[in-house]
């Protein structure tokens, strides 16, 4: 398939890209452009506690497990 820009730098293509879909492209060394899609990720949400004190506190102990899974999966998404 041939895209060609027009001259404002716009490709169009309904086949290949969805509407308001966001994109990051870049050039590659070898002069090639790379076009990846953007995907939102659901980041999951948690609420603080409020302490007798008047301290915000999390509900639960995160361990550091978890934490570094966390770290290599969107770095392995990537």
């Amino acid at each position: 398939m041939k895209l060609v820009a027009d001259k404002n730098g716009r490709i169009c293509s309904a086949e290949l890209f969805p509407p308001r879909t966001a994109f990051d492209a870049s050039r590659q060394p070898d002069g090639s452009v790379r076009v990846v899609e953007l995907v939102e990720k659901e980041v999951p949400l948690v609420k603080p506690i409020r302490t007798r004190e008047g301290f915000l506190m999390l509900p639960g102990k995160i361990s550091r497990e978890s934490i570094r899974a966390a770290i290599r999966a969107d770095r392995d998404a990537r």
